[in-house]
Order: C-alpha cells, then sequence, then structure tokens
C-alpha cells in the first residue's frame, strides 16, 4: 500500500510539473516579434522615447519625426514590451506609464507616400 500511495504521490507531481512547464512555454511563445505595419504620422503623438504609431512606441527622434509628419510610412522592427507601473513588483515606483507599452527600438521606416 505503501509503494502504491508514494508512486501515486510521484506521478501526480510529475503530471503537475508537466502542466506547469507546458503553460510556462505557452508564455513565452507570446512574446511580441517582428511586427510591419503602414501608417500616417501624425506628430501630435509623439513623445520623449519616440513616437506613438499604431500602439507602438517607435524609437525615432523629434526631428525624424517632423520630417515624417504627415507622410505614409511603412514601419518593420522588433517589438519589445517594457513593463508599466502596474505590473511590477516594486509598487513604490513613482515614475513611468502605468501600463505595458511596447517599443520598436530600431525601427526601420520606409516613405510610402508624401
Amino acid at each position: 500500500m505503501k509503494y502504491a500511495l508514494t508512486l501515486l504521490f510521484v506521478l501526480f507531481n510529475l503530471v503537475s510539473f508537466t502542466q506547469e512547464t507546458g503553460t510556462l512555454k505557452k508564455k513565452s511563445n507570446k512574446t511580441p516579434g517582428v511586427i510591419v505595419f503602414i501608417t500616417k504620422v501624425d506628430i501630435a503623438h509623439a513623445t520623449k522615447d519616440g513616437i506613438y504609431l499604431n500602439g507602438y512606441v517607435v524609437n525615432i527622434g523629434y526631428e525624424q519625426a517632423k520630417k515624417l509628419n504627415g507622410k505614409k510610412i511603412k514601419v518593420t522592427g522588433k517589438v519589445t514590451v517594457v513593463k508599466g507601473l502596474g505590473n511590477l513588483p516594486d509598487k513604490d515606483a513613482v515614475q513611468g506609464r502605468e501600463g505595458d507599452t511596447k517599443h520598436i527600438e530600431t525601427p526601420k521606416i520606409e516613405i510610402i507616400r508624401n
């Protein structure tokens, strides 16, 4: 009887661990990758980090954003997610955005139409 209970306990833990690992793998598969989109630039959406385009903070300087203002562009780049203050374990932080933001750090930009 002891043997059967020990075997059941070990099998239960193995199955539980396998399911937990599967969940972790699913989360890691959701990490963003390369994205391509076409949009029109509006300088009103510029920030110190870049410019908001289609829900992404595209890392370009203000001067480049002024040159692209009003133009239709194609943006290609790798997306990274920057955790917001609401998702950090240190709740004493006082600077930054509340929610997570998706950044494109080194975008490739093509002008589609002036």
